[in-house]
């Protein structure tokens, strides 16, 4: 009797093998014939089963079915699985790590890199609607899918990098930046997009110290200049700013955010004419730079109050002396009224340029133009 239980349970066993085998085979049926529901149904049974869930076949089987769920149309077939792209990749992975790969290697090489074709412009297409963080993670997936196939692919770690920054994930750009570095890959976005990355995280050190590498190995490129004039900028370096827009000003003469920057660091220096000169300059070519229109006025308003605060300082026993710096201050607000009425009419909501205009107005005696500006404050 024991002997027939044995050989019953060895038969049970061979007969339970070939059904797993057999549900291989018609997963693969239902796979050719487009009935991926089915084909999926079935392919599940084997990867769990002794007699076929480490034989390569069962899982390049897999992974085929789940990319193609990945890549169909159709709606019954694309509901079928939340992930089907990390399933089939894992699943040509796990295929690939066992003894009879190689019978099934060049097809699963093929649909890998389908996949990384797959997540790239998935990546595309999540960048296009301004989904930044699911383009970074899609372009990284190419990218190491690729790697898993012995294939660099810089291009998607670049869109990588510059989906990070628009999602303005500083670890994420960071990390890929180093990654492009180590791999050999260098340009002048990249170091610029580096220093913003650390700049962002609060580590202006490295920032200084990525941008001046970028600067270096790219001494002519434009965007390292303007990268690190930020820096400059945003630490109080006023004179190392004003050197690097002057550069930047002779290679882009008519680059009108590098003529509007020139302005307002001029205005830090207290130089007025070069400041002036500059506001100027972006006027002519972009006539309704407000900005620019409202920074002229004020700078002639702050001249005049230095002279009024100088007339102020004079004896009283000078009074030739005094007078002529009182006209020398009234002469600034005179050139500042235009450009301040021009701001107002472009905002009539903008308080700061109220508040300037009525303060030119009681210098004045503009006493109608106060109460209009008062009556407009309140």
């Amino acid at each position: 009797m024991k002997r027939i239980s044995l050989m019953l349970a060895f038969a049970l066993l061979v007969t339970m093998g070939f059904a797993q085998k057999k549900d291989r085979t018609s997963a693969y049926n239902y796979y050719r014939n487009g009935r991926y529901d089915k084909a999926m149904e079935y392919i599940e049974k084997t990867i769990t089963h002794e007699s076929t869930m480490n034989e390569a076949k069962t899982w390049a089987f897999r992974g085929d079915i789940y990319l193609q769920i990945a890549l169909t149309d159709k709606p019954q077939y694309k509901s079928l699985s939340d992930n089907p792209m990390q399933i089939a990749l894992d699943s040509y992975k796990k295929a690939l790590s066992l003894p009879d790969a190689k019978d099934y290697m060049p097809d699963i090489m093929t649909n890998m890199n389908v996949l990384a074709e797959k997540y790239f412009n998935q990546g595309v297409t999540e960048y296009k609607e301004s989904n930044y963080s699911a383009s970074t993670a899609s372009f990284l997936k190419a990218a190491d899918v690729k790697n898993e196939l012995g294939v660099i692919d810089t291009v998607a770690l670049v869109n990588a990098v510059s989906a990070a920054d628009l999602a303005k994930n500083s670890a994420a750009s960071l990390e890929i930046g180093q990654r492009l570095l180590s791999l050999g890959y260098s340009s002048p976005g990249l170091y610029s997009s580096m220093s913003n990355a650390y700049k962002a995280s609060g580590d202006t050190n490295n920032a200084v110290v990525t941008i001046a590498k970028g600067r270096q190995l790219y001494p002519a490129d434009l965007s390292l200049l303007l990268s690190e004039t930020n820096i400059f900028l945003s630490t109080g370096k006023v004179k190392e700013a004003l050197n690097n827009l002057t550069v930047a000003l002779e290679k882009d003469p008519q680059n009108v955010s590098i003529l509007y920057a020139l302005g307002t660091q001029y205005g830090e220096l207290n130089n007025i004419e070069e400041a002036a000169k500059s506001y100027k300059k972006v006027l002519e070519i972009k006539p309704d730079h407000f900005d620019a229109i409202y920074n002229l006025g004020a700078l002639y308003v702050n001249h005049a109050a230095a002279l009024m605060a100088e007339a102020n300082s004079i004896p009283p026993d000078k009074v030739k002396e005094y007078d002529a710096k009182k006209a020398e201050a009234f002469a600034e607000l005179d050139k500042a009224l235009p450009y301040l009425e021009q701001a107002h009419q472009m905002d009539p909501n903008d308080r700061n340029t109220m508040v300037t205009l009525k303060e030119i107005y009681a210098r004045k005696s503009m006493l109608d133009k106060v109460k209009e500006i008062d009556a407009k404050l309140k």
